[in-house]
């Protein structure tokens, strides 16, 4: 059954059960795993906009709103990555190789690739992709209540 069609005590459960569960896994494993999870969530068009980034909602509010955009499903990605300490995280809209509009989450200098296709974390190389926008993952940080 898919998480994020149940409830939110339930999805919140879920994702917590999936951090303690990859907490010891290395790098590699941790991004498939938080790839492959937030890849389930049903995505809508629109719902969060880059230009309105300070106000993009907490951890917990998004999985209460349970709406996912491509920008909602990265926003899920990076706290589940910072939750776990992993720091070295971009945030980029890129074109791919069929000059569709991605938004990509890039972890360990883009060694790792999330928030594209499932399953393709580590079948991805940065230069797929052209890269048409870097944003500020700090105000991210900020909304988890972190400095």
């Amino acid at each position: 059954m898919n998480v994020f069609m149940l409830d939110y005590q339930t999805r919140l459960r879920a994702w917590y059960d999936l951090r303690e569960k990859i907490s010891s896994c290395d790098l590699r494993e941790k991004c498939i795993e938080i790839d492959a999870f937030w890849q389930q969530c049903p995505q809508v068009p629109y719902y969060l906009h880059p230009i309105d980034m300070s106000s993009w909602p907490s951890p917990w509010e998004l999985l209460a709103d349970n709406n996912y955009c491509s920008y909602a499903r990265a926003l899920g990605i990076i706290y589940t990555l910072l939750l776990l300490g992993i720091k070295d995280i971009d945030l980029v809209d890129a074109k791919d190789d069929n000059n569709e509009d991605v938004i990509l989450v890039l972890v360990d200098n883009a060694k790792y690739i999330m928030n594209y296709w499932p399953d393709t974390v580590v079948n991805n190389y940065l230069q797929d992709f052209t890269i048409t926008k870097r944003y500020d993952v700090s105000q991210i940080i900020n909304r988890m209540g972190r400095a």
